[in-house]
């Protein structure tokens, strides 16, 4: 789980995921940016449907149950992403 680099407080997962688009510490209000190193993770995190798509269409499956696929894992990426999630004070460069 993510912790405030400003006063040190450890998000709960529920937290996070309130706060992922604003990324506002709970706590004490301050503005949080997402760590280089943590962006590079949720990048790898966002090619896994890439990767899962050729093996869905190789098996060529119903469209219904590609979409209900589709939403399980973004689901699952949504509900896994905050314990790769870290926090830094300032906007850290995207190298």
């Amino acid at each position: 789980m993510p912790t405030c680099q400003n006063c040190g407080e450890k998000w709960t997962w529920k937290q996070t995921i309130k706060t992922l688009f604003k990324l506002k510490c709970p706590h004490c209000h301050v503005k949080q940016y997402e760590s280089a190193s943590s962006r590079k993770q949720g990048a790898i995190f966002g090619l896994i449907p890439l990767i899962l798509l050729p093996i869905i269409i190789g098996f060529e499956f119903t469209m219904s149950t590609t979409l209900i696929f589709a939403v399980v894992l973004v689901i699952l990426i949504f509900a896994l992403y905050p314990f790769i999630l870290k926090l830094s004070n300032q906007q850290e460069p995207y190298w």
